[in-house]
């Protein structure tokens, strides 16, 4: 099954508006969760599990609204979310072959 998110990440990422919905599509392209990397890290820094839970969508609803300020060049953030999305299709498949 398709995740809805993923797509809607890939669409926000391609369009070069968002490096942030970008680097989410890559890691879950990849397998790798953002999310769950800073919950693991909120955990070990003792803050309570539901914050943990809660933290890491908040952490990437800000960074999404503040992106323009990271990235100010908007060729630049084109740039930077293409080339993320395009590099972890083009990992998946190489991991993909290089497993068969």
């Amino acid at each position: 099954m398709v995740n809805p998110f993923a797509i809607s990440w890939l669409w926000r990422g391609f369009k070069g508006r968002s490096v942030t919905f970008a680097l989410l599509f890559a890691s879950f392209m990849l397998g790798w969760s953002l999310s769950h990397a800073v919950n693991v890290l909120l955990t070990r820094l003792g803050v309570h599990w539901l914050y943990a839970l809660m933290l890491p969508a908040f952490f990437f609803m800000w960074l999404a609204k503040r992106e323009d300020r990271l990235f100010p060049d908007e060729a630049k953030r084109t740039l930077y979310a293409r080339s993320l999305i395009a590099g972890a299709i083009i990992l998946a498949i190489i991991i993909a072959w290089l497993r068969n």
